[in-house]
């Protein structure tokens, strides 16, 4: 019986050995675990502040980068409109300080009058046309443009249809061609033609065809 008491005795007391703790293992294992805690939530407020300043540089820099052209071009704007009405300004002044200067008048070498020179010659208007006051017609036509009518009359035969004109000999070319174009006027022509037996200056022989 009294082995038995013993064992049981000894079996008690190794139990109770290993049951019973330390109170001061105990209370050393809870501050390890809260110091872990609160290093790990130091460590995650950190990264969570890092990300967010990054976030915040990634939106300031554009920003920053769209006011820096705006204000850019804005001084560009005012500066080239500043330097527009300066250059407008000189300009001006630039017209208002030029002097014109009066340039003399050209002058025109004297000429001989158109109605001196085709009086130089008489002209002498026959009526071949058959129409009556043909050769008064004529006369009077020329002489409205300058031209010296000697005398009218009839032409020897009234079969002209074309006017025809006869010259003297040394005739100046400019009265004939002034003569020419002034009677085209009223009437057909043929080419005029120069008779050295002519005596009088220039003759019209006046055509019945009238200008076209």
């Amino acid at each position: 019986m009294n082995e038995k008491k013993n064992v049981r005795m000894v079996v008690e007391e190794v139990g109770s050995k290993e049951e019973v703790k330390p109170a001061e293992e105990v209370v050393s294992e809870k501050p390890q675990k809260s110091e872990e805690i609160i290093k790990e939530s130091i460590k995650l407020e950190a990264k969570h502040q890092k990300e967010s300043s990054f976030n915040i540089l990634w939106i300031l820099i554009p920003g920053m980068l769209l006011l820096g052209l705006l204000i850019g071009g804005i001084f560009a704007y005012v500066f080239g409109i500043q330097k527009i009405s300066d250059s407008q300004k000189s300009n001006t002044s630039g017209t208002q300080n030029i002097t014109v200067e009066p340039t003399a008048a050209p002058t025109s070498k004297p000429t001989a009058s158109p109605s001196a020179s085709l009086s130089k010659y008489k002209i002498k208007i026959l009526n071949g046309s058959g129409i009556k006051g043909e050769a008064g017609k004529v006369q009077t036509l020329i002489e409205a443009a300058g031209f010296t009518v000697l005398s009218t009359g009839n032409a020897a035969t009234y079969d002209y249809t074309k006017t025809q004109i006869t010259l003297k000999t040394g005739i100046d070319p400019d009265f004939v061609s002034i003569l020419v174009a002034t009677l085209k006027k009223s009437y057909q022509l043929e080419d005029p033609k120069t008779v050295s037996s002519q005596t009088n200056d220039v003759t019209v022989t006046v055509g019945s065809l009238k200008a076209l």
